[in-house]
């Protein structure tokens, strides 16, 4: 049709941020209730056992409404704990909130810290504490320093 013409495709997106082809480590989980805020949300994933397994987060929010778009990004630090998150959250019932949505897991266009931290470089992002949350040996770093780091180690590392 003639609306989607302006569009960007999926595919323009996979092939500028797509790591090496390996497997996945940033998922997308869907069907977060509107009303989860992003500690309450990382509360309940780390409840679940993935405490500093993962170093990059991000759950865009409608910041009118006070309320997140439902959908969140996670980038992991190893593939096999993203299958073990997809394992988990795929049909999980969130448990605040009184809400009967049902979650779905799958793996982000997106992948990997760097090509994450990159994508939302290029965005109007929320700042505050709805902004992406990226972690450093445990610490949450400002989404400035790390990309300013990660771009630093690129530029070091030939670009890649």
């Amino acid at each position: 049709p003639h609306h989607s013409n302006g569009v960007p495709r999926a595919t323009d997106l996979a092939e500028k941020f797509t790591s090496d082809g390996g497997p996945p480590t940033t998922g997308m989980l869907r069907n977060i209730p509107n009303k989860y805020m992003q500690d309450v949300l990382l509360d309940e994933i780390d409840d679940a056992g993935f405490s500093g397994m993962y170093d990059f987060f991000y759950l865009p929010m409608d910041i009118r409404n006070g309320a997140n778009v439902g959908y969140a990004f996670i980038n992991f630090l190893r593939p096999r704990d993203f299958e073990r998150f997809r394992s988990i959250f795929e049909g999980y019932q969130f448990r605040r909130g009184g809400s009967k949505k049902v979650s779905t897991v799958s793996p982000a266009i997106v992948q990997g810290l760097r090509a994450n931290v990159q994508n939302l470089l290029q965005k109007r992002v929320a700042h505050g504490q709805y902004r992406p949350l990226v972690l450093k040996d445990g610490r949450r770093v400002e989404l400035e320093d790390a990309a300013r780091e990660i771009l630093a180690e690129g530029a070091a590392s030939g670009g890649t």
